[in-house]
């Protein structure tokens, strides 16, 4: 197992530990990722040598040995992967010019990077295990991997709250420091961390659910998110973008001991599976996208649905009634959350087979539920408040509303499945599934839980909603979790509990993807983030309506209004705003750097006067607005 653990060294551990970490040497640049191949290469070199036998015809003799003692299908193996790479090399050159993206810089780096080098790695392993009869446990990597595994279902074991909410105090806090740094580097944005703490701060200060980053229009006639009416308190408390950011971090780590519980429910007392449940949701890498793209109230239906169904899990009365309280709340969230609940539903009720009825009817209530729910969201709520639901356009191609949606597999078939698939989508659903093994899918029952809400996403126009670094890998990942217990269990008995864990291991590692630390390093630090911070946007005056650059948004929307520069009237009432900030060095969607500089070149013909520049940062002020409170010392 030596060539083994020079692998995992030099192809997983370096790459993972030394992630975008550079080295500057004379006019050129090393990434330490990039030493692992010739780390390799030595090491292999060292170990043949080290090993080299000083007779020639003694080794003659044990090749010749190795060669006879080889099982048929070993060599016909190894003789079709020495004519493959013959091939391969005989043909490159040709390749290479017919393909310019095709190199072997490019081969090698994607096989020694993320996810490929994982389970290049990990077939190796398995290769050598077969070749040498020796198990994986003979590898001292691999045995000091799984002493805090060991550990952790020890302390699990023993003390099972205290671990797991622990663990969700410590992730909470790596999820909300990711938030933060993001935020406080002046990446966040007026959609969606803006949006919501200006309606926030608008609810819990008598201005009404609105948020004027949408026109000034009541957040109703948007989204259902009537959840999000419960953090008022603690905003009121702490009035600040970093509230939100906070409760959502510690809240979607909250998801962890609900999994935890479910997974308990179905393997026998003190099995690592339930234990390593909560690790494969907190290192999941949707949930941890989500987290670090802004605020989100939708995100909560993640945790909530997995409580409601340990609620339900339970004999005692009283936590069932939680369990409701947790099933509203989730339908809460947002007007997608009905559609998981359908989903949900239909595959509680199927993977219910051989029960009695009575085991059936909750699945096929709660079903029901998310349909009337979804109904009542999207048809009757919106029309309240004078519109229509205003992301039915996603699905305008299908016809004109949600019966035409519906009826598109039927109606129009052919149009309608190959809206399905295409490399966008391939990509999100392999990222969704693949960090959670693909084991959902081995319940097939308990997997077509996450039909409604891929066919969601899936079917509406663009590409936007099927982009990892969003936040929409929520709704499938719901019914991911859910039915991942089922999957496991089903995995394990067709190929045993070892095979499982090998299996869930390596690609809960292989599609982990950076690190936090890495994440929080990636950001790229606005270079006067501090001046800003300190200096600047201080001395605004808080009460002043504003029009701003977008990443400037977030942090200046505790306030009645807040728009982008191009929106210069107050709604409803077609007052100008007062004041005018922009950055043009932060990013100023939708308008660009050019589109910001043409809106500032007419400010002076609407009635604005530039009160005060450094460099690229300005404030203009309209009228008699004093939009200074003091005067920030440039840079």
């Amino acid at each position: 197992m030596l060539v083994f653990d020079i692998l995992i060294v030099t192809l997983v551990l370096i790459p993972w530990l030394g992630e975008d970490v550079t080295y500057r040497i004379g006019q050129s640049y090393l990434e330490l990722p990039d030493l692992g191949v010739p780390l390799l290469a030595i090491a292999l070199v060292g170990v043949a040598v080290h090993r080299w036998p000083r007779d020639s015809a003694a080794l003659a003799r044990s090749a010749l040995g190795a060669i006879r003692s080889m099982p048929a299908r070993a060599a016909w193996a190894a003789a079709a992967a020495l004519a493959a790479l013959v091939l391969l090399v005989v043909l490159w050159p040709r390749l290479a010019f017919e393909y310019p993206g095709l190199d072997v810089s490019t081969f090698v780096w994607r096989l020694t990077h993320g996810t490929t080098s994982i389970l290049f790695v990990s077939l190796v392993g398995v290769a050598v295990s077969r070749w040498t009869g020796e198990p994986w446990e003979r590898s001292f990597i691999v045995r000091q991997a799984l002493r805090p595994g060991r550990a952790w279902l020890a302390v699990v074991q023993r003390a099972p709250a205290w671990a797991l909410w622990s663990g969700v105090a410590a992730v909470g806090s790596g999820y909300l420091a990711v938030a933060l740094v993001r935020h406080w580097a002046f990446e966040s944005h007026g959609w969606d961390l803006a949006i919501f703490t200006n309606v926030m701060w608008n609810l819990t200060h008598g201005h009404g659910y609105v948020s004027s980053l949408k026109g000034g229009i009541n957040l109703f006639a948007d989204h259902q998110s009537p959840l999000f009416w419960v953090l008022a308190p603690l905003f009121w408390i702490a009035p600040r973008p970093e509230t939100l950011l906070f409760v959502q971090a510690f809240g979607l780590a909250a998801g962890g001991p609900a999994l935890y519980y479910l997974a308990r429910h179905r393997f026998v007392s003190g099995h690592w599976a339930a234990a390593a449940m909560p690790w494969l949701y907190w290192s999941y890498l949707p949930l941890r996208n989500a987290n670090a793209f802004d605020f989100h109230p939708e995100v909560f239906m993640l945790p909530l649905f997995l409580w409601a169904f340990v609620g339900f899990g339970s004999e005692r009365r009283g936590v069932k009634v939680l369990g409701l309280l947790a099933l509203i709340a989730a339908l809460a969230a947002k007007e997608s959350a009905s559609v998981v609940a359908v989903g949900i539903g239909l595959a509680w009720a199927l993977s219910s087979g051989g029960k009695s009825w009575r085991a059936r009817w909750p699945g096929i209530a709660l079903a029901l539920a998310g349909v009337a729910i979804f109904f009542f969201d999207v048809k009757l709520v919106p029309r309240l408040f004078g519109d229509d639901y205003a992301y039915l356009g996603l699905y305008g191609r299908f016809g004109g509303g949600v019966g035409d949606v519906l009826l598109a597999p039927f109606t129009q078939p052919a149009f309608f499945f190959s809206q399905l698939i295409d490399r966008a989508r391939l990509n999100f659903l392999f990222w969704t599934l693949a960090p959670l093994a693909f084991l959902p899918l081995f319940a097939w029952r308990a997997g077509l839980a996450v039909l409604p809400p891929y066919l969601m996403l899936f079917l509406g126009e663009g590409d936007q909603r099927v982009r990892l670094v969003f936040h929409y890998g929520i709704e499938p990942g719901t019914a991911l979790f859910w039915a991942l217990p089922f999957g496991l269990a089903a995995f394990a008995r067709r190929f045993g509990w070892k095979a499982a864990g090998t299996w869930t291991l390596v690609w809960a590692l292989a599609c982990h993807g950076s690190s936090e630390l890495t994440r929080a390093r990636s950001y790229d630090r606005y270079l006067q983030a501090d001046w800003l911070a300190t200096q600047a946007l201080p001395c605004l005056d808080p009460e002043a309506s504003m029009a701003a650059s977008d990443s400037l948004t977030p942090h200046l929307a505790t306030r009645q209004w807040i728009s982008y520069p191009d929106q210069l009237r107050e709604q409803p009432s077609g007052r100008p705003v007062s004041c005018v900030v922009t950055d043009l060095t932060l990013d100023n969607w939708p308008l660009g750097r050019t589109g910001a500089s043409r809106v500032l070149a007419g400010l002076p013909a609407q009635g604005y006067r530039k009160a005060w520049q450094c460099n690229e940062f300005t404030v203009y002020e309209r009228g008699g607005a004093a939009c200074l409170r003091c005067t920030p010392q440039c840079y």
